[in-house]
């Protein structure tokens, strides 16, 4: 991908994630970077053309985090997904969901797919993972677990279905409170000490 288009897409993500789509027209866009429109449509045919590769091309980039999780142990990995939704939630606004729901259904639909397959796969690996790696419970039903992940992910943290308020779920203190409640069900006593001070250590990190 040409690096201009690449930098527009990337960046005009930023702006649907912080103000939502519909309140982000093309004249914004070309405004944004310096262009003309005629130069944008160069780019993308449409607004719909633009949210389109936009939203493939965070799928993509978050699908590269995941390829990530083969070089950690069970516990380094879901910390570095924390470490991706801590970056998400600096520019994160709701309303980016609302607007793909209501004026593009189809790119909505296809992304809470992909999040519910990679939520499900990733935790069945992850909990395999973990158990051989000696960090979780042996005991465990991963795929019963990761049933429930899925639910947990996309339902319970979903402010639509009324069990969590939007300004509850829209930070990383909620998150972490989240992870908390699903590693100290899943770990054993090695694997809740090795979690606390991983976690601990990140988020001195993350204020120092």
């Amino acid at each position: 991908m040409e690096e201009k288009k690449k930098y527009i897409i990337e960046n005009v993500g930023r702006l649907y994630f912080k103000h939502g789509i519909r309140a982000i027209t093309m004249d914004d866009v070309a405004a944004e970077f310096g262009i003309s429109k005629k130069t944008l449509y160069q780019y993308f045919s449409d607004k719909k053309d633009l949210v389109t590769q936009v939203i493939e091309f965070f799928l993509e980039e978050s699908g590269e985090t995941f390829k990530q999780l083969d070089d950690k142990n069970a516990i380094d990995s879901m910390l570095l997904i924390r470490k991706h939704v801590a970056f998400i939630y600096k520019f994160y606004n709701n309303g980016i969901e609302k607007d793909l729901k209501k004026y593009y259904p189809e790119l909505y639909k296809k992304i809470n797919e992909v999040k519910r397959e990679r939520i499900f796969t990733n935790t069945i690996d992850n909990l395999k993972q973990g158990m051989s790696q000696g960090f979780y419970r042996t005991d465990l039903d991963p795929y019963f677990i990761a049933k429930l992940q899925v639910g947990r992910m996309l339902f319970t943290m979903n402010p639509d279905y009324g069990i969590f308020e939007e300004y509850e779920v829209n930070s990383l203190a909620f998150f972490d409170s989240v992870m908390d409640y699903h590693m100290n069900a899943i770990c054993n006593e090695k694997g809740i000490k090795y979690y606390k001070k991983q976690l601990n250590k990140v988020q001195y990190e993350e204020t120092n």
